[in-house]
Parts: C-alpha cells; sequence; structure tokens
C-alpha cells in the first residue's frame, strides 16, 4: 500500500520530523502560466508553538517535496512565506507561500516603452532587470513599437506572451517561455481510463467555432490597411474572427492570428480529481479514455496536490483538451 509523505525544508533545514505530528494538511498548487506556484501548510497549534517560539518571518524560504514512501518525490521548488493565519478555536495556524521567483519588483506597476525590438530581446530585458535567466525557444518576432503604460511587468509579460502564442513560468531563478502549440503538440505522459479518477467534470461551449482568424493592421508606408490569416484545417464551416491589431509587418500578423485562433478554439475544459499522483503537473498532457464524446487529449492547466490527515493523497487538475 502506498503511503503519503511529505518533507519539509525551513531555511534549508530538513524540519520533517520535527512538525510531521502537527501538520494536518500540505497543499501544492503548480500553475502553468503568468502567476506565482503557491504553498499553503495547516498546523494544529494546541501546544501554542507556532504563537510563540516556532512562529516564522515572512520572506524566510520554505522548500516541499510530496509524494508516496519509498517512491521518487515530487519537488515543490522554493516558497517565499507570504503570509501566516491564525484561526481558534481550535489554535491552527496556517503558513502560506509564494514561489521565490515571483519578486515583489515584479509587480510593482511600470511604465516603460520598447522600439524596434524582437520578443526575445524584450523578454530578455526583463529578466535581467530582475535577476532571472530567460530560458526557451523565443521566434524571432520583432516588434516596432509597444508600451508598458502603468502595468505589473508580470502582467506586461503575461499579455505579451498570450498575444504572440506563448505562455512563460518563473521557476526559481529561471523566466521559461513555451511555446504553446508545441506544448499542446507534445505527447500525453499518461492515460487515464474513467475508473481511475475519483471524480470528473468537463464542459463543451459549441456556440462557436471558428473557421479562421483574420488580423488587420494599417502599414504606414504603404499607407493601407493589410490583412492576414491563419485557417483551422479542422474545421470546415464556421465564421471568420476578426481582429485589429497593431503589427509591424505580415510576419507578425500571421502570428497574432494563429495565436488568437488557438484562444478561440472551441475546446472541452473542466476539473479532474485523482488519488495523489505526483507526476500530473501543469504544463503536461495526458489521455482521457471510457468517457465517450468526452475521451481524449487533455493539457493541464494547474495542478494541485494536496496531503491531508483526514482523506489522505488527492491531486486535482484544471484541464482543456487539445
Amino acid at each position: 500500500m502506498l503511503v503519503p509523505i511529505f518533507e519539509l525544508f525551513y531555511e534549508k533545514k530538513n524540519i520533517t520530523k520535527d512538525v510531521s505530528s502537527y501538520v494536518t494538511s500540505i497543499e501544492y498548487t503548480d500553475v502553468e502560466h503568468g502567476e506565482s506556484d503557491e504553498l499553503q501548510i495547516t498546523f494544529e497549534d494546541s501546544e501554542k508553538l507556532w504563537q510563540g517560539a516556532w512562529i516564522p518571518t515572512k520572506g524566510d524560504a520554505l522548500r516541499a517535496y510530496i509524494g508516496y514512501e519509498a517512491e521518487k518525490l515530487l519537488n515543490c521548488g522554493v516558497f517565499e512565506i507570504d503570509e501566516l493565519e491564525y484561526d481558534t478555536p481550535p489554535d491552527v495556524i496556517t503558513i502560506k507561500g509564494l514561489a521565490t521567483g515571483i519578486k515583489k519588483p515584479l509587480r510593482q506597476k511600470n511604465s516603460q516603452g520598447y522600439e524596434n525590438k524582437t520578443l526575445k530581446q524584450i523578454a530578455k530585458e526583463i529578466a535581467d532587470k530582475h535577476g532571472y535567466t530567460l530560458v526557451g525557444e523565443v521566434a524571432d518576432i520583432r516588434v516596432d513599437r509597444i508600451t508598458q503604460n502603468k502595468e505589473r511587468d508580470l502582467t506586461f509579460l503575461t499579455k505579451l506572451a498570450e498575444e504572440y502564442g506563448y505562455i512563460f513560468k518563473i521557476a526559481e531563478n529561471n523566466l521559461v517561455f513555451y511555446d504553446v502549440k508545441k506544448l499542446k503538440g507534445a505527447n500525453s505522459t499518461q492515460i487515464f481510463y474513467k475508473s481511475d479518477l475519483l471524480h470528473i467534470n468537463l464542459r463543451e461551449k459549441t456556440s462557436q467555432k471558428y473557421k479562421a482568424v483574420q488580423v488587420s493592421y494599417f502599414d504606414p508606408k504603404k499607407k493601407k490597411t493589410v490583412k492576414a490569416t491563419a485557417r483551422n484545417e479542422n474545421v470546415a464551416k464556421g465564421d471568420t474572427l476578426k481582429i485589429t491589431a497593431r503589427c509591424s509587418d505580415k510576419k507578425q500578423a500571421i502570428v497574432k492570428a494563429k495565436a488568437a485562433l488557438n484562444t478561440a478554439d472551441d475546446k472541452i475544459e473542466g476539473s479532474l480529481e485523482f488519488t495523489g499522483n505526483p507526476y500530473l503537473i501543469a504544463g503536461s498532457n495526458i489521455e482521457l479514455k471510457g468517457v465517450g464524446h468526452f475521451s481524449g487529449k487533455y493539457h493541464i492547466k494547474q495542478a494541485r496536490h494536496v496531503i491531508d490527515r483526514a482523506s489522505g493523497y488527492k491531486t486535482y487538475c484544471e484541464v482543456e483538451s487539445c
């Protein structure tokens, strides 16, 4: 029988044996894009340890691992303590942490103009500014001008990535860019049948199917409006979604049209609940079988791993078809 376990490090010191008898739950949320991963640990504190000598300091570092005894554990990463919560009766202390990569300056509002730079150069400039290393293949897409107007760097980078068909994640000190199409096109890492899951909730919006996306932009050199179209080869009948955007050339317009087509595409979305599975991580793909029309390949947008003293280890995934 698999026994759920966790390992917990505080400021690089292994405190698992010291605190395990007090932990009532540990929850790790793994987010694919644009947000911080989170760690939440709940302690029963009848001895008032966390109200006194053991109370942690905001900003201190936690590292967590989750999984099963004698198995490879899921490395949740390093988190900075962001919030302490006290609840009584009975005495309960909850410690919440954000992934260390999401530094405070990244959340501060800035205004900045970028001219005649590639998407990669803009991403690298923001990465360097915050002490990150830019990782991943970013296409050589030139941007004539884009302005960040009183926006958080995190928000600006999220919006910019989405506009060109990318997502990004900050993992410790790396700013990692992923091509959405490549991620969703990757092979499934695991196959599940209906009986393998504890709960399934999937929904399909069938109100709109687009056969194409057309992006229009004004070319100041030619002094006319130019149009670029990306087509969905899997849709024979449907409308064309028309967008007006700022583009420097037709190549950039096509990239934006493809990114918009991927977003506008009809998808099945929902949530899946599993017996704890440390191999389910955000950004990976899985295959779901035995659910009829809803069978197929799904992309994990968020994975939440919870070890609870009462209910054991469970994994909850937010997914979309791909």
